[in-house]
């Protein structure tokens, strides 16, 4: 009588445990993950190439690329940048805030005129929206349209 007793009070714990252990771990999901993208952007003037990865971790989170810049008739410029950014969600949206940016080299080239200012002035935010296209992968879209395809870290 005991033992079926504590297996139905150990049932029901269990039904009301695993509902919310799987609701906290699609949540933190949703809040804790890094993709990679490689992209490669290529112009009348110039050749984009290069690697970035994203990481969000509950309100903050970090976007780092490298890469090369190149010019016809000059040489390659290695190109990097660390940001560090805080964000929320608000709606389909996820909007981040640039806190630190670190942009090498200090010069300025051609692509950056088209590059919002979030990746390379501080304090400056940009509203994305990030959907899953699959089980390893995501599409990031700016203004309605996708900009970047990146693989889960």
């Amino acid at each position: 009588m005991m033992n079926k007793m504590t297996l139905r009070w150990t049932l029901i714990a269990l039904a009301i445990v695993a509902p919310l252990l799987i609701a906290w771990y699609i949540h933190y999901q949703h809040n804790h993950f890094s993709c990679e993208a490689h992209t490669t952007v290529i112009d009348d003037n110039y050749v984009l190439d290069i690697i970035a990865d994203y990481s969000f971790n509950g309100g903050e989170g970090t976007y780092e690329t490298s890469g090369d810049y190149i010019q016809p008739g000059q040489p390659v410029v290695a190109i990097s940048n660390k940001i560090a950014f805080n964000y929320w969600r608000e709606a389909d949206s996820i909007i981040m805030v640039s806190t630190e940016t670190n942009e090498r080299p200090k010069k300025n080239q051609a692509y950056r005129l088209s590059i919002p200012d979030f990746y390379h002035v501080r304090d400056r935010g940009i509203r994305v929206q990030i959907t899953p296209a699959n089980a390893s992968s995501y599409f990031i879209s700016y203004g309605n349209a996708p900009i970047l395809y990146c693989t889960k870290g």
